[in-house]
């Protein structure tokens, strides 16, 4: 298998975070810089690989292309079932997906106050103040089902499931690129942010200088503070 990847942004790392924690090193890794800039890529790349033109992207080797990251999370989880990052029971597999899917619908409008409001992202989207601060809204908004449906130690109760690794990736890249805190009436994912920050394999990344400069201190740039 083969995983087409990019070094940063919140989900190729969601990949890079599981496949650490897994343990996986037999899969072949390529890392595709430039993911906004597709004609430094070779001719053809991108179309041919996702439609999508986006990242991540698992060759199966077996003619299977997969350009959607929980559905890689998933395919691998059941290629990879030790150590088991989903569920014993129906109940924990359950509450594990539901958790994924609240942190990247969080993600999602996210991307919304990140590309209508940010100034890295000002010569690629429209700014619009009015989208920046509804997805800012809806952004936090799911960070506080997060917050309610927090288990404990980890995302789902005793062990590290998927689902820490798709917050663990967005909650990291917000604080880390944008500037933008945990809201303060979210103290238990804040407090589970720091403990695993301090994992060997979550440690943090290094973004390109010029454009966390331009990134950095979104709620600034947008007059919007959770």
């Amino acid at each position: 298998m083969k995983l087409y990847n990019f070094p940063w942004g919140p989900y190729p790392r969601r990949l890079s975070l599981y496949l650490a924690e897994k343990g996986i090193a037999d899969i072949e890794r390529i890392e595709v810089e430039f993911p906004h800039q597709p004609d430094l890529w070779p001719k053809d790349f991108l179309r041919k690989l996702n439609p999508a033109h986006s990242l991540p992207v698992l060759d199966t080797g077996n003619g299977m292309l997969i350009g959607q990251s929980i559905a890689i999370l998933e395919y691998l989880e059941e290629r990879y079932p030790n150590p088991n990052m989903l569920g014993e029971t129906s109940e924990e597999r359950a509450r594990t997906r539901e958790l994924v899917a609240v942190f990247d619908e969080a993600t999602s409008f996210f991307g919304l106050w990140a590309r209508q409001g940010s100034s890295v992202n000002a010569g690629r989207h429209t700014p619009s103040a009015e989208a920046a601060r509804v997805g800012a809204e809806r952004f936090a908004s799911k960070l506080r089902v997060g917050e309610a449906k927090f288990v404990g130690p980890f995302i789902n109760g005793n062990r590290l499931t998927i689902a820490d690794c798709v917050a663990m990736a967005l909650i990291e890249f917000v604080d880390q690129f944008y500037g933008v805190p945990v809201p303060a009436d979210c103290p238990k994912l804040s407090e589970w942010y720091l403990r695993l920050s301090d994992r060997e394999t979550m440690q943090s990344l290094r973004y390109p200088q010029e454009m966390l400069d331009l990134a950095y201190g979104l709620p600034e740039q947008t007059q919007v503070f959770l």
